[in-house]
């Protein structure tokens, strides 16, 4: 899967592997340091039958190539499948790309489409209608906020002075902290304790210039 500067399909795979891969599914974010280890996993998911997603790709480019070696020598179980994500890099070898089913995966234009895509990847209708009226209202005002911190990214410097990779990790981990937050099933959520964690660490996280703040 190709990717973009703040589009991850990490929650989209972990919510498929879930449904048709239950404990049978492992995640590696690459760097210089998990190299042995993606091999390692590679080997084991191909002879179980088991799903493994490398992530990042772009920064291990040079280690491709031993990648494209150790697939060619496999004798995967039928049910074993391996997902790669990665940015655009010019050095990626074209021969792993070439053999593989390339999907690009970009954050979705437009607050419509933003908002689509939420309720259908992290605000399915089973997690929105297993709480309270009130409680869905909240998603609903979490998702737009999400989508309008996103959508802004097309108006660079105007809406930010630079590109903030906020992704669906950050809705999902919003949508945690207002499930957390005391009050919310009674129509009273604690917004002073909702709006400090997203200001400051989920969104306001990656926030590092004084202006955006």
């Amino acid at each position: 899967m190709i990717t973009t500067a703040g589009a991850a399909p990490d929650q989209e795979l972990e919510d498929l592997a879930a449904r048709a891969m239950p404990q049978r599914y492992k995640a590696l974010p690459m760097g210089g340091q998990s190299t042995d280890t993606a091999l390692t996993l590679l080997r084991e998911a191909a002879k179980d039958g088991d799903w493994l997603c490398l992530k990042n790709l772009h920064l291990v480019v040079s280690w491709v190539p031993q990648l494209e070696k150790e697939l060619s020598a496999l004798e995967p179980h039928p049910d074993f499948r391996l997902w790669l994500t990665t940015e655009q890099h010019a050095a990626f070898p074209p021969i792993m790309l070439q053999q593989s089913l390339k999907v690009a995966f970009e954050a979705p234009p437009g607050m419509q489409k933003n908002l689509s895509r939420s309720f259908e990847s992290s605000l399915s209708a089973e997690i929105v209608e297993s709480g309270s009226p009130q409680r869905a209202q909240l998603l609903l005002v979490i998702a737009w906020f999400h989508a309008v911190l996103q959508e802004r990214r097309s108006f660079l410097p105007q809406g930010w002075t630079k590109f903030y990779e906020f992704s669906p990790s950050d809705l999902r981990t919003a949508i945690d902290i207002c499930d957390s937050a005391g009050g919310v099933a009674k129509g009273q959520p604690d917004w002073a304790a909702i709006h400090g964690l997203l200001s400051l660490a989920v969104y306001g996280g990656r926030v590092d210039n004084l202006h955006d703040e």
